[in-house]
């Protein structure tokens, strides 16, 4: 093993980032951030980015990497991650991975992206086919690609679709073709040793906690950080606008109501949000220890 990872996660609003800087400065470590929205720069207070004066000295990494108008994905993060982890172990420091984004947290554990490039013609292809005749056209032709079987996705979803039909295309491989030589890739962070920490808390505690930090989030200039992104990008990125927290906020500062209204709306998303994750933690992540805060 070239390292250890120590990767601390749980559902938003747990108390990740506390706990990963008690944990680091306990154990000689370094953090590099897993959540896909610290990656942008000036969105501080609706994505919770701890503060300096919260860091209490530990580096950070993988925070303030671009502008809220640039693209930032999942392939990013990971070289961005690579540099960080390989870094902080040639210092001779352990890493603390700490997150619950998705894709960018599975990336530590199996591969999240493959070597599939769609040609320009082929999406053209096959998006000049849906504009004409919509799921009809598309669903024929994504089961003949999968030699006359229907395909195990949602053929009802056009997104998803249209996606695994430009995939077979570009590939010249059935869906079942394409995961099978998926899941045999290699992935920059399989050589790593990792120790996963699931943090959970009580529901009740985890609703008082979520209203409570929506409050504080007002109260620290939400309104206020939401109107310069507005104000200084006019394309924001769409995970920027879209996250919870900000999206209420746009909509809020256009139909502008009560600030109550706001933070209800804000709080009640973020629950759905948590029951969500909580499900996915569990089905998709290997987890070595389980923490419960109080």
């Amino acid at each position: 093993m070239d390292g250890k990872l120590y990767v601390i996660t749980g559902c938003t609003a747990v108390g990740k980032t506390d706990y990963a800087i008690s944990f680091a400065l306990k154990n000689n470590g370094e953090v590099v951030s897993c959540d896909s929205l610290l990656v942008y720069k000036h969105m501080d207070i609706g994505t919770a980015k701890p503060t300096p004066e919260e860091m209490r000295g530990i580096g950070h990494h993988c925070i303030d990497l671009v502008e809220p108008s640039e693209k930032f994905d999942v392939s990013m993060f990971i070289e961005a991650a690579k540099t960080a982890i390989d870094s902080i172990i040639s210092s001779g420091k352990n890493v603390v991975v700490v997150g619950g984004s998705g894709f960018y947290l599975k990336s530590l554990y199996a591969p999240t992206i493959d070597d599939i490039k769609v040609p320009q013609d082929v999406c053209d292809f096959v998006n000049s086919i849906y504009a004409k005749s919509g799921l009809d056209g598309l669903v024929p032709m994504l089961v003949s690609a999968n030699d006359g079987v229907c395909p195990s996705i949602d053929i009802k979803n056009p997104r998803r679709v249209i996606s695994a039909l430009k995939r077979c295309l570009a590939s010249g491989k059935t869906l079942d073709g394409i995961q099978s030589d998926f899941k045999s890739l290699d992935f920059p962070f399989r050589r790593y040793q990792k120790h996963t920490i699931l943090l959970e808390r009580d529901q009740e505690d985890l609703k008082l906690r979520i209203w409570e930090r929506t409050k504080k989030m007002l109260n620290m200039g939400l309104i206020g950080e939401v109107k310069f992104l507005l104000s200084h990008y006019e394309n924001l990125n769409d995970s920027a606008k879209n996250a919870i927290g900000y999206r209420e906020t746009i909509n809020w500062i256009k139909n502008s109501t009560t600030e109550d209204a706001l933070v209800d709306e804000i709080a009640q998303n973020t629950l759905k949000l948590v029951k969500k994750q909580k499900t996915w933690l569990k089905k998709q992540i290997p987890i070595d220890e389980k923490i419960v805060l109080r």
